[in-house]
């Protein structure tokens, strides 16, 4: 699946620089993967950053969170989706 999350003055959307690919496992990370997570939130729907860390059983993930934000666990019943992005 490819999507894109950069937009043009103009207000239309323009291709990003990345394949993102749908993650359905979050064995399939490993650490310094970068990842964008979407979520039902409206304050924060897109959360992107490096995998530093993801537990034995792929319940739990610890993001480096882009733009300074720190690093934060993310629990993956709470229905997260999951991007892996791939330069091309």
């Amino acid at each position: 699946m490819y999507i894109s999350n950069s937009y043009s003055r103009t207000g239309h959307t323009t291709p990003s620089s990345c394949l993102r690919i749908e993650v359905h496992s979050w064995l399939q990370l490993t650490p310094g993967n970068s990842v964008v997570l979407l979520t039902s939130d409206r304050r924060n729907p897109r959360i992107a950053g490096r995998v530093d860390q993801v537990s034995v059983d792929g319940h739990y993930l610890w993001l480096i969170q882009d733009s300074g934000a720190g690093r934060r666990l993310f629990h993956r019943p709470e229905g997260y989706t999951t991007f892996l992005d791939s330069e091309v």
